[in-house]
């Protein structure tokens, strides 16, 4: 077993019979058409390195995908268009089917559940934040919440496989946001209902040693999952419990002290967090370093201050300068690469459009002159994942990343600078 548990995250592409020959070969881009691989990973590797200035404004890649070439608002527009073209017949986003012979580990129906949630579960999301008032939006928005509201509270497919945990997270936070942005709705009672049903659903799916995780790789799986928490989905759904709290759904207050207490010991002097509590032994694995961290550092800095914990200025500032300037070329070097934790410091294509959705999440605490410092670099960061149809992706998942990839795309560009409008 590797020094991820054959990935954690990833042994799981091992359920995939073409894995063997997957692993033998670098086809990080072969199931993009529009996308080739234009610069050596030993030359983004140097970018990094030569990446030392904190204030310096670099561009992420001199080497832009021609569908990154489009500004702030175009882009916004067109990826809610393909989030209207691309939504299922029953409201929700996203498909088990793949064309590709290998995925990693989600059997069925569990997990292919839980995928279809956690990404219905984001593109609510990210139709709530852009904010765009044509009635095509608003009734995707509106079909995607009954898609919700009738199937988010989704059953683990095993003892092994809890990926319904996410689902939770995502689906709590687009109710609560939906909740809060209309209290007195036509929904509002069935949105206070499955709200408090998931929070319920969080208590039981609650890892022993505080947090939460997807993947229990213990010999004897548990009721509750005893294996192992990760930081980062510790942080998805942290956030979405203190949205529920801010909405009146009654929250155990244990469940969010022991999440709390988690991610606080999940943090490294050096401002990383660990992956998962069981590489507390190891603090300097790569994945562990600042490096292998830029993608969920902010995620887990933002849930920290959600919950009542105070987060100095400085560290959001440092982190988003780790995933922005010092380290973005390592980050961008793992997109699309299909096999998990491949890349420099073990990082996953997954990791990306999440830590920059959630980067935005603190782009907007800091000063208005370090958005407009960092602000660009986001949006050029985001675009770099940008297709000619207007979606966007950052790895290989079935049928689920151009859903999951345009949400989080979406969430962080509608919070940069100039989004709006002056």
């Amino acid at each position: 077993m590797s020094a991820l548990r054959t990935s954690v995250l990833g042994l799981l592409a091992s359920a995939a019979p073409a894995l063997a020959h997957a692993a033998t070969s670098r086809t990080a881009f072969a199931a993009s058409p529009s996308r080739t691989p234009e610069t050596p990973a030993v030359a983004l590797e140097q970018d990094a390195l030569e990446q030392d200035a904190p204030t310096q404004s670099v561009a992420v890649s001199g080497h832009e995908p021609p569908a990154s070439k489009v500004d702030l608002r175009t882009a916004i527009r067109t990826g809610v268009q393909w989030l209207i073209k691309n939504q299922n017949p029953d409201g929700s986003f996203g498909t088990h089917l793949t064309k590709r012979p290998y995925e990693v580990l989600a059997s069925v129906p569990g997990s292919q559940d839980a995928f279809l949630v956690a990404t219905t579960g984001l593109c609510v999301m990210a139709l709530q934040d852009v904010r765009d008032p044509s009635p095509e939006a608003r009734r995707a928005r509106e079909r995607a919440l009954d898609f919700l509201l009738a199937n988010a509270a989704v059953k683990r497919q095993s003892g092994m496989e809890h990926y319904n945990v996410w689902a939770f997270g995502y689906a709590l936070r687009a109710l609560t946001q939906e909740l809060a942005n209309a209290p007195d709705g036509p929904r509002a009672a069935s949105l206070r209902e499955m709200s408090k049903k998931l929070v319920a659903k969080l208590v039981d799916y609650q890892t022993t040693d505080g947090g939460w995780g997807y993947l229990s790789l213990d010999e004897v799986p548990t009721f509750h999952p005893s294996d192992t928490s990760m930081s980062f989905t510790t942080a998805t759904i942290l956030i979405g419990i203190q949205a529920a709290a801010a909405t009146g759904t009654d929250v155990p207050a244990g469940l969010k002290v022991k999440a709390v207490d988690h991610l606080k010991r999940s943090r490294l002097p050096d401002g990383a967090f660990l992956y998962g509590e069981y590489l507390k032994y190891r603090p300097r694995m790569d994945i562990n370093e600042r490096k292998g961290s830029a993608c969920r550092t902010p995620a887990c800095l933002f849930a920290l201050e959600a919950c009542g914990e105070v987060v100095p200025e400085t560290e959001y500032r440092e982190a988003l300068e780790d995933l922005l300037v010092r380290h973005a070329a390592l980050q961008r070097a793992g997109i699309r690469e299909p096999i998990p934790h491949r890349s420099f410091y073990s990082i996953s294509g997954y990791f990306y459009l999440y830590g920059h959705a959630y980067a935005a999440y603190v782009l907007a605490r800091l000063p208005k002159a370090d958005q407009d410092r960092l602000g660009p670099l986001l949006e050029k960061a985001v675009l770099y994942c940008r297709e000619p149809d207007g979606s966007f992706w950052d790895y290989p998942l079935y049928g689920y990343h151009d859903a999951y990839g345009t949400a989080y795309a979406l969430i962080a560009l509608a919070r940069i600078p100039g989004a709006r409008g002056p």
